[in-house]
């Protein structure tokens, strides 16, 4: 397992049932994620990991539930 850092916003993260708690480090927030999602954030530019922290909040889930639908998404078939 490794991290992934989100600027803290004055709100506090949603948390889903069964996951760790996010602990506070400085102005961030440091979530445990498997390496593929932290590559993926990683990878993101800062306007976009700004987005899936605004939906987080919007639509209620953690932002791992999230960033994992992208990573980890089904493949298509015809």
């Amino acid at each position: 397992m490794v991290s992934i850092r989100v600027r803290d916003d004055g709100t506090l993260p949603i948390v889903e049932k069964g996951r760790e708690t996010p602990f506070k480090q400085g102005e961030y927030y440091v979530f445990e994620v498997k390496d593929e999602v932290a590559k993926y954030w990683n990878k993101l530019p800062p306007g976009r990991k700004e987005e899936i922290w605004k939906q987080s909040r919007k639509e209620g889930k953690d932002v791992r539930q999230i960033i994992e639908g992208f990573v980890f998404k089904p493949s298509h078939k015809k």
